[in-house]
Order: structure tokens, then C-alpha cells, then sequence
């Protein structure tokens, strides 16, 4: 239940109150845990596998020339924080631990799938910048 008196948390409140007289006997034990459906310890892993889709996405359409190699790094290294987080809070948030390891295995095989493609590539590629001030030949401008 939240403390707060704004509109959300009366919002809030109110959902939780009406749910809670229909929650089943054997569901119980899940909605009062201390991290189940009513705190953010429920809540935040299930909206960050919305990056796991995304990453599965990136995995099976994007080039591997497309994938960024900074995005896939931070998501990585976020995944990594964020599953060390997941075991010192309290309560130990293992929804939380379990999504981020998948976020950062996705984004370390997208890295890898990157590198790949540029160590293969590496004679091929062409790096054009439109600011380039270095002559190419005869477009200079």
C-alpha cells in the first residue's frame, strides 16, 4: 500500500484494495511476499523484459553492421549493476537478477555478433563522414 495522499496513490491504493478481496487462497502467498504484485519489486522486472523483447528483435532482424555498439554495451553493463543490485537489496528480487542477466547476455551476443562482422569486414568498409575536411578525391564539397 502506499503512504502517499496524491491522486496516483489514491489510485493506487484503491486498485490494490478491490483486487485484493478477489486474490485466490493459493495466490496468496505471492501477493502478500514482500516482493510481489503489490510493490515495484513485481512491477519494474516485468516492464524491463520489454528490452529483452527488444533485444530479441535486434538479434534476429537488425545487421550486425546497424547494431551500436555504445547502446548494446551500456544495456550490457546496466544488466550486470542491476543483477548485483537485485542480491544486496532486501528483499532479494530474483524476477529482477533473472531479467538482467538475460538483458545482458542479449546485448553482449549483439556486441559479439558486431565485432564479428567488423573483423570480417575491416578491408571493405569505407568511413564517410559528411563533415570530413580531409579530400577524398574530387568532392570536396
Amino acid at each position: 500500500m502506499s503512504k502517499g495522499k496524491g491522486p496516483l496513490s489514491l489510485l493506487y491504493n484503491g486498485i490494490i484494495n478491490a483486487v485484493d478481496k478477489v486474490v485466490p487462497t493459493g495466490a496468496r502467498p505471492l501477493w502478500e511476499s514482500p516482493a510481489g504484485p503489490k510493490t515495484v519489486f513485481f512491477w519494474a522486472p516485468l516492464g524491463k523484459w520489454a528490452l529483452v523483447l527488444a533485444g530479441i528483435g535486434d538479434l534476429i532482424r537488425r545487421p550486425p553492421q546497424n547494431v551500436s555498439l555504445n547502446q548494446s554495451g551500456s544495456l550490457a553493463l546496466t544488466g550486470l549493476i542491476w543483477s548485483r543490485y537485485s542480491m544486496v537489496i532486501i528483499p532479494k528480487n530474483y524476477s529482477l537478477l533473472s531479467v538482467n542477466v538475460v538483458v545482458f547476455l542479449i546485448q553482449s551476443f549483439l556486441i559479439a555478433k558486431h565485432l564479428k562482422w567488423r573483423s570480417e569486414n575491416a578491408k571493405n568498409v569505407v568511413f564517410y563522414h559528411p563533415h570530413n575536411f580531409i579530400s577524398l578525391g574530387d568532392d570536396w564539397w
